[in-house]
């Protein structure tokens, strides 16, 4: 009898812990789904109107969002695409992280993937929008595609990344998109893909499930003196722009991964 009720406790404690060990697959999945972006200046996370330090001036952001595509998760030593949950924000495609500080129902730091294993190991995409879709009537594309501080025109599509800020005296911005777009007209899509596309690539690793992914605008602002007069609008003649291009390029660290217990003490 003793050694018949032993039995029975044994396969009980083994159900248990395979189900609590089952739980726990599931719960590091879930958390690979959800990757939180977050926003630091020299390695301080920013907050929405929040001052910080340039050159001895106080700067504030008033609105930083891009747009992200061609996202793909590393599982297994293999790259496959993944599809994104839809909604106000993000397609099957594409997404809009960041926040418009005057709008706050424009915040979105989380992009939400699907059917992303516990073996994920990198996610590399985009910084901006394919052709195919950049130029599109923004009135007819579902959200976020339709959010108009996000659209050029037809010709020159979408700002892939909007980031404009202010000072007591002062403003700055820097608008990034496809320029030397070719239509019949700047309310005509163009047919062939722009002279400067200006998206760029990104690989980060995902070793944790708790990995978030770090932007770092003093990567982005690295050689620049912030004025109205060095606001960039992508174009390639700008030497302004050329140094926001160079650092969109270089390997400066602009997006990087950053662990919770880093900016989050357990």
């Amino acid at each position: 009898m003793f050694f018949s009720l032993l039995y029975r406790f044994l396969i009980l404690a083994l159900i248990i812990l395979l189900v609590a060990c089952d739980n726990a697959k599931q719960s590091n999945v879930q958390n690979l789904n959800a990757i939180e972006f977050v926003p630091h200046f020299n390695g301080e996370v920013l907050t929405c109107n929040q001052n910080f330090i340039v050159d001895g001036t106080q700067w504030r952001i008033e609105q930083l969002q891009f747009f992200i595509s061609s996202i793909e998760i590393k599982e297994n030593k293999q790259w496959r695409k993944t599809k994104l949950e839809k909604s106000p924000y993000q397609t099957e495609s594409i997404a809009l992280l960041g926040e418009y500080c005057a709008d706050i129902t424009q915040k979105n730091w989380q992009l939400n993937l699907t059917n992303v294993g516990e073996k994920a190991t990198e996610i590399r995409f985009t910084l901006g929008l394919p052709f195919a879709i950049n130029h599109l009537n923004p009135l007819t594309q579902e959200s976020p595609l339709n959010i108009p501080s996000m659209f050029w025109g037809w010709q020159k599509g979408h700002k892939f990344l909007r980031l404009e800020m202010a000072s007591t005296n002062d403003n700055w911005l820097f608008h990034l998109g496809s320029v030397g777009c070719k239509a019949s007209s700047p309310l005509r899509a163009p047919k062939q893909e722009c002279m400067y596309p200006n998206r760029y690539s990104y690989q980060i690793s995902l070793s944790n499930p708790n990995d978030k992914v770090s932007f770092e605008l003093s990567s982005l602002l690295n050689g620049l003196k912030l004025s109205s007069e060095t606001s960039c609008q992508s174009s390639p003649e700008n030497k302004h722009c050329q140094q926001l291009l160079k650092n969109l390029t270089g390997e400066n660290g602009l997006f990087s991964t950053i662990t919770r217990k880093s900016i989050e003490p357990q």
